[in-house]
């Protein structure tokens, strides 16, 4: 199991993971894959929208006749089925990031040509954003998050440390340099921005402030790195992490304690909402 995205549905009571292979339901009966061979997408940039749609991109099931590279597709049966809806052929957005306050606002990394797009009408329709000041070329991003309040303000995590754009991503100014940022999430629709850190910082983080000032969560990986982040939609205590080394973490009590659910692609148990066993 290689883990390309962790989410949770919007019931609290399962997530799910993106993989190289496909979509894996992860609930109380264990760890399931979804859908036919031929839906079984290499899936990156996975989220879940508030409507419970899901939305992705990456390369096609070796079973199934969509071009490569996916493009943006969305899948309104959990899964089961995906649908190209705008650049398909043309794009492999490795990171997508959704505005949690107006979900019609949108990002992509496209890692084949190294391009950032936006999107201002929930993923349709795409343009490109042409960059000035970043470190490196644009793929080269990690993670990449917005203010929830004024999406063309954006964060990107990259090897060079924290850069910040004020402009929808046009021009990019050094923010803070001395760590890695490799993924973000926000606690639900609070202004607490999660991250992970390698460097002077190290391991996940929490922000009230944009990322200012960051404060310790209890959560050091050695030889390992978190690159994706969940937040249970009912309790903001309960949070899931994925690895670079396809390990799965959950803690229930922000941050204070750690299970773990998957090591190195491997599920050790299954989910229990409410950490019930």
């Amino acid at each position: 199991m290689h883990v390309h995205g962790l989410e949770f549905d919007h019931s609290g009571d399962r997530f799910y993971v993106a993989t190289h292979h496909g979509l894996i339901d992860v609930s109380e009966k264990g760890w399931y894959k979804v859908g036919k061979d031929e839906e079984q997408h290499d899936l990156m940039g996975f989220t879940i929208l508030q409507d419970g749609k899901m939305i992705s991109s990456g390369h096609p099931s070796h079973k199934s006749d969509l071009e490569n590279p996916l493009g943006v597709i969305v899948s309104e049966d959990k899964g089961e089925s995906w649908t190209p809806i705008a650049l398909h052929g043309e794009v492999d957005f490795h990171v997508l990031h959704v505005n949690k306050r107006n979900e019609n606002i949108m990002y992509g990394i496209d890692s084949y040509h190294s391009e950032l797009y936006k999107s201002v009408d929930g993923g349709d329709q795409w343009d490109q954003v042409v960059t000035e000041g970043l470190p490196g070329s644009v793929g080269e991003v990690y993670a990449l998050t917005t203010r929830l309040e004024n999406p063309d303000v954006l964060l990107a995590g990259t090897e060079f440390g924290l850069f910040i754009s004020e402009d929808g991503g046009l021009k990019w100014d050094e923010y803070q340099k001395d760590f890695i940022a490799t993924a973000f999430e926000y606690v639900n629709e609070s202004e607490l921005l999660l991250a992970y850190f390698i460097g002077e910082k190290e391991g996940l983080h929490v922000s009230d402030d944009f990322g200012q000032t960051w404060v310790s969560m209890n959560l050091q990986l050695e030889e390992d790195a978190v690159t994706y982040i969940s937040v249970h939609p009912f309790n903001d205590d309960e949070i899931i992490v994925g690895t670079v080394q396809q390990s799965v973490y959950r803690t229930t009590d922000l941050g204070r304690n750690w299970e773990v659910l998957a090591t190195e692609g491997e599920p050790n148990q299954a989910y229990h909402p409410n950490n019930e066993t």
